[in-house]
């Protein structure tokens, strides 16, 4: 099976989604395609072509999306803040980013932009740092370098708040980019840096490989959803049919993966975009249950659901960090699509 790649990015024509149909089994969507012509729409993820993004994949080549009358492109996204502004300019319809990003995108520039679906309730990043010289909290990062994704991304925000909850200065930490892989420990165990934030996927290709790491979640800080759907305003406003029905496409592969509990159908179901991580199935099996825990964190029958209560909380624990200036939380998300689902 191929997938054309363009520039970072994955589409699968309507030959290859056929073809993915009969591959995949129980995770094989629509009996009837329909007739008209699919509506392109373009996705961008956070950060490269991860498992982490596994619901987007299996409803491109589970067929999810051509039963919802679309032909989706996924590029691979670099960074947070940039999926952001890929919707905000118009070069998406949808990406997935951290609902931290929402809330400084809308308060502190007055972005157009909201959430319009919740993909992990918790948060997916944890400190990970080396087991013989641990760095357990955000008071003992105080003098450390501390590796991120991306600067003023996911990962650098998180570690502004978990500074402001140490009261420590943020310039008591130095920050180095060194993106979302297992390579990052290599640069620990080389003492360039001393810690870095990455998300689930990559502490458990860690410990698949025995690396002597310690890690913790940083979810203890921050009641902001972890990573949300988002859509520009005027996007919701002209083309809420298609940001639907890719939602209804996410939710239809979630739902999949879900039941495929051995995984080798879902694992199959991503094989056309080449994922690094699927060279070893049994670690990328894993990734995929971990994230699926971060979708189901609020029930199943809550997957994709907007929570106003998380993102009033959340606002109030960023404006304590410095990260977001007072203001209507409403203004960051829509619950429009998520209760339509």
């Amino acid at each position: 099976m191929t997938a054309t790649t363009r520039t970072g990015s994955h589409a699968i024509g309507r030959r290859a989604a056929l073809f993915a149909l009969a591959a995949t089994g129980s995770l094989a969507a629509p009996r009837i395609l329909r007739a008209q012509a699919p509506r392109d729409v373009t996705y961008v993820t956070p950060f490269g072509h991860l498992v982490a993004y596994a619901p987007d994949y299996v409803a491109a080549s589970g067929g999810h999306f051509a039963r919802n009358g679309l032909n989706v492109r996924i590029v691979g996204g670099t960074g947070s803040a940039a999926a952001v502004q890929q919707v905000v300019s118009g070069q998406a319809l949808i990406a997935r980013t951290g609902g931290i990003d929402v809330v400084r995108a809308v308060s502190t520039v007055n972005a157009p932009v909201r959430a319009v679906a919740t993909i992990a309730h918790t948060s997916t990043f944890h400190v990970v740092s080396a087991a013989s010289a641990p760095v357990r909290s955000a008071a003992e990062m105080a003098g450390k370098t501390i590796g991120i994704v991306s600067a003023g991304g996911g990962t650098e925000n998180y570690l502004d708040i978990m500074l402001a909850r140490a009261n420590l200065a943020k310039d008591r930490v130095t920050r180095q980019v060194v993106g979302n892989s297992p390579g990052a420990f290599d640069l620990v165990q080389l003492g360039r840096i001393n810690a870095f934030i990455c998300d689930a996927g990559v502490v458990v290709n860690l410990r698949a490989r025995h690396a002597p790491l310690h890690a913790f979640n940083v979810n203890a800080f921050a009641s902001i959803p972890g990573q949300v759907y988002v859509a520009s305003e005027r996007a919701i406003a002209e083309n809420r049919d298609q940001i639907l029905a890719y939602l209804r496409a996410v939710l239809a592969a979630m739902r999949a993966i879900d039941a495929d509990r051995g995984g080798d159908a879902s694992i199959r179901a991503m094989q056309p975009f080449e994922l690094q991580e699927l060279r070893a199935p049994d670690t990328a099996k894993a990734v995929l249950r971990a994230e699926e825990e971060l979708w189901q964190a609020e029930g199943k029958e809550r997957m994709l659901r907007i929570l106003p209560d998380k993102w009033r909380q959340g606002w109030q624990e960023m404006v304590a960090a410095g990260l977001a200036r007072e203001g209507d939380p409403a203004r960051a998300y829509t619950t429009a699509f998520s209760e339509a689902l």
